[in-house]
């Protein structure tokens, strides 16, 4: 009986560890535009509207691809998946994900961009 709690003790812990890690790697991922914080959009084209309003920090207009995803939002319905490409002295590629489901569209710029909305 004296090795059962030595081989549930260490397994416990262990499953508390990783729980713990899990969680804490899924709320690290909240910025604005990230899969744990879409950006908000009345439908599809309220998306397009908000994507086509960004510009990149020097100015120039990013050049942008729609990508089919299987993520899920927070409010628990399938995300739009953006990359966008901001040609400078280098290039820069980022990734925003947007819920077409609400009844108003975000007009904040995500980080790294502008948005004139």
């Amino acid at each position: 009986m004296d090795t059962l709690p030595s081989v549930l003790f260490p397994t416990l812990i262990l499953s508390l560890i990783l729980s713990t890690g899990a969680a804490f790697a899924e709320s690290t991922d909240q910025a604005f535009g990230s899969a744990g914080n879409p950006v908000k959009t009345r439908g599809a084209s309220g998306a397009s509207d908000y994507i086509n309003s960004l510009d990149c920090e020097n100015g120039a207009i990013p050049e942008y691809r729609h990508e089919n995803t299987t993520e899920t939002g927070p409010f628990g319905r399938k995300l739009d998946k953006y990359v966008l490409r901001c040609a400078a002295e280098s290039v820069e590629m980022f990734t925003i994900y947007v819920d077409t489901n609400h009844d108003e569209t975000d007009t904040e710029a995500v980080k790294g961009f502008t948005s004139w909305m």
